[in-house]
């Protein structure tokens, strides 16, 4: 949102759409993240549809070579407040009681910190540990090879044009070959809102860059 915000203060022709002065303050990014979480997804999706056929109006779409691309995007909830599934036991916890287990009545935080680097079998396990803020999250490896909360946004774009023609969010925990049909599913549906003909599948896939 904070890109949204900073794009449309840049641009003239954005400002112009926006029917904003060029002096004229970008509403804060805050004010979309909050209107955005107030719809629902559904009304997300007749958008996006709604905007596929105005391009495809005006021939900026063609839905015949698609690219799909992925990557993995930090949860808004904290590593730390993980807890476990079923029980609801939390991270500090375990390791408090394993701490008590092995002899020590009062541990203190650098106690958990030693314990936790000695224990054997570490790992942690989304089928075993979640967030309780956001479910959906998933324990998963960053790009710059930090272990986060994350989900993996998916897109497919039209590589004839650069429209995009379908974002999908996926838990982060799932391979590309795993989330590449349902998102190449979702890009079928769309082009089928948008295009007359009957679509019966994607005629060429690209994953990654061109």
């Amino acid at each position: 949102m904070r890109g949204l915000e900073w794009r449309c203060a840049d641009s003239l022709s954005l400002r112009e759409f926006l029917r904003l002065g060029e002096r004229e303050r970008v509403p804060d990014h805050s004010w979309l993240s909050r209107m955005r979480a107030r719809l629902p997804l559904e009304l997300h999706d007749a958008v996006f549809t709604w905007v596929l056929q105005r391009l495809a109006e005006r021939g900026l779409v063609k839905g015949e070579r698609i690219g799909v691309d992925a990557s993995t995007m930090e949860a808004n909830a904290a590593l730390r407040a993980i807890v476990r599934r079923g029980s609801g036991e939390g991270y500090r916890e375990m390791l408090t009681r394993m701490a008590k287990e092995s002899g020590m009545e009062t541990p203190t935080a650098d106690d958990l910190i030693r314990l936790d680097r000695a224990r054997k079998g570490k790992k942690l396990s989304n089928t075993e540990w979640a967030s309780p803020t956001d479910p959906d999250a998933r324990i998963a490896r960053l790009k710059d090879g930090r272990t986060r909360l994350a989900h993996k946004p998916e897109h497919a774009v039209d590589l004839d044009t650069g429209a995009v023609v379908a974002a999908e969010m996926h838990a982060a925990d799932r391979g590309d070959i795993a989330t590449l049909p349902d998102t190449l599913a979702s890009a079928a549906r769309c082009r089928s809102a948008w295009n007359k003909d009957p679509v019966e599948g994607v005629i060429g896939v690209q994953t990654g860059p061109p």
